[in-house]
This record gives C-alpha cells, sequence and structure tokens, in this order.
C-alpha cells in the first residue's frame, strides 16, 4: 500500500498526517522502531504511545484496546487519512490456525459489549489483500482472558478462528476499509492461553506484516533475515 506525499493537518492538533494511517498496537522489533525514530519528519509522545510521521505513512504506536485507540485518534483528529491499516497480534482459536505466523483478518465479530458498536453481528473489514495470507475471521473482546470454556464454545460455533481487541470497533466507527494483519503468537483453549514455541518468529512475521503494509508487497524471511517475495 503505497502513498504518495500529499499530507493534511488536523484542525485539532497540528500534526502532519499522510494519506497512510497505520495503526500498530505494540511495535515488535525496538531496533526497527528506533530506526523510524531517527527517521520521522515528526515526533510526538501521547498517552504512551507514539505518533512518528515518515512522510509516506504516519504511524501510531503504544496502546492496548479500542479506548486507547479511540483516544489517540479523537486527539489526532479528523479527517482521518483515507487509508488505515493495522498490524497487531491475535491468540489462535482453532487447530488450524496455528504456529507464530502472520495472516489477514478478513472478517470481524464482536463479543460482549462490543457487541453494541455495530447492528451488523459480522463486519467485512475491506481493505487490500495479499497473495499469500491466509484470510481469517475474528473476534474482538473488550478485557483480557474473557476468553471461558463456554466462550470459546459459543465463539468456535460463530466461526471465529483467531481472538484480538481492537478491530470490530475500530471498523464499526471509523465505517471504512481497513487492511488488517496480525500475528498469531498463542494458542487459546479450555486450559488456558499456550503461547507458541518460537520466539524469535514473532519478529520475523511482524516485520513481514509492516514491510507489507508500507511497500504494497508481501515479503517472505528466511531465518538468516534475507527475504524473497511472496
Amino acid at each position: 500500500m503505497q502513498a504518495n506525499s500529499r499530507r493534511t493537518r488536523s484542525p485539532k492538533l497540528p500534526f502532519p498526517l499522510s494519506e497512510h494511517l497505520i495503526l500498530v498496537p505494540w511495535f515488535h522489533d525496538q531496533k526497527l522502531l528506533d530506526l523510524f525514530r531517527r527517521s520521522a519528519t515528526e515526533r510526538r509522545r501521547r498517552l504512551g504511545g507514539e505518533w512518528l510521521d515518515m512522510d509516506s505513512f504516519t504511524l501510531v504506536t503504544g496502546f492496548l484496546g479500542y479506548p486507547a485507540l479511540f483516544t489517540h485518534l479523537a486527539l489526532l483528529g479528523e479527517p482521518l487519512p483515507p487509508g488505515i491499516s493495522f498490524l497487531g497480534t491475535a491468540g489462535s482459536l482453532t487447530p488450524e490456525a496455528a504456529g507464530t505466523r502472520l495472516v489477514q483478518v478478513g472478517r470481524i465479530m464482536g463479543s460482549g459489549p462490543l457487541r453494541s458498536f455495530s447492528r451488523s453481528r459480522v463486519l467485512d473489514l475491506g481493505g487490500r489483500t495479499f497473495r499469500g495470507l491466509e484470510s481469517v475471521t475474528g473476534v474482538s473482546v473488550d478485557m483480557v482472558q474473557r476468553e471461558t470454556p463456554a466462550w470459546l464454545r459459543r465463539q468456535r460455533a460463530r466461526g471465529a478462528q483467531i481472538v484480538e481487541m481492537e478491530l470490530f470497533p475500530l471498523r464499526a466507527r471509523l465505517q471504512r476499509d481497513i487492511t488488517a494483519l496480525v500475528v498469531l503468537t498463542d494458542r487459546v483453549t479450555e486450559e488456558g492461553i499456550r503461547p507458541f514455541p518460537d520466539p524469535d518468529a514473532l519478529g520475523r512475521e511482524f516485520r513481514r506484516g509492516l514491510m507489507a503494509l508500507t511497500r504494497g508487497r508481501l515479503f517472505n524471511f528466511k531465518e538468516s533475515g534475507r527475504k524473497n517475495d511472496a
């Protein structure tokens, strides 16, 4: 998803916004984040997070859950850029969606109080699709570890494959397409959360997702760090 250099300014806060806004709850590559900080044309710290303007995209990172995300968006002000992407992490609800890997969220549902954000039971995220990435259906929760055995049975019956915390409220609030990528980091079971065993894979898959969103192409990384086109 390439963006040109046209920039807009919020009437409420003079922070420059590119045409592509990338929302990242937690940045899983400290060295890359430090590089972005040095390269940013403008940088602000807000609410324990950061805003970095990189000319071709604006990065907002350092938030957990939709209330913090919505506060960041409110401080940025309207109008938001035409292109909005999301790169986060998620838990797997099914044996098929197992192992640390990057997937694309194609459809999202709300759970519990989050269902009040939309009359629709399922929202299509739309956005750009990347060849080579599996498209999954997710469910958003409002708090960590709401996943009881009864809840798990209900969400699997609804067709949910992954669980995360922001996308259903975000899609309902924005009323526009979002390109949403998540890295699966653990399996959520009736016995509890079971992290996937390869910690290095999280960083690799996170970088894949970020490069896909910023360069408009999906790359495959070997363990050596070299990349190949997908």
